[in-house]
């Protein structure tokens, strides 16, 4: 199952939650061309998930889940074009756990 929050999916899957970019925040970003993404770990609802820059933009992207960040697009770092791939295998951010269902059940 898939939602969308502030211009990111969020996908509930077996391995817990993903999150990553929209096609439309993709379009509004432009082409990336660096991405600063959260380290593993405790992170609040409302903190920081990601800096992007981008030939448009930078922005400050925020978690829409509290959790805990298992793994973390490593790819980004040596080549943060790939968040604009259309293909959501190359453009996740994170992947987290320990959510409240609740939480999950809220989000649009």
């Amino acid at each position: 199952m898939k939602k969308e929050y502030n211009q990111l999916w969020i996908e509930k899957n077996e391995e817990g939650y993903t999150i990553g970019l929209t096609p439309e925040l993709q379009d509004d970003l432009g082409d990336v061309n660096f991405a600063d993404i959260a380290e593993l770990g405790s992170i609040q609802a409302g903190d920081v998930l990601a800096e992007v820059e981008a030939s448009k933009t930078i922005v400050a992207l925020t978690a829409p889940l509290s959790g805990t960040i298992i793994r973390r697009n490593e790819k980004t770092e040596d080549d943060p074009s790939i968040l604009n791939s259309a293909d959501a295998k190359k453009h996740w951010l994170v992947v987290m756990k320990d959510v409240s269902e609740t939480a999950w059940e809220q989000l649009g």
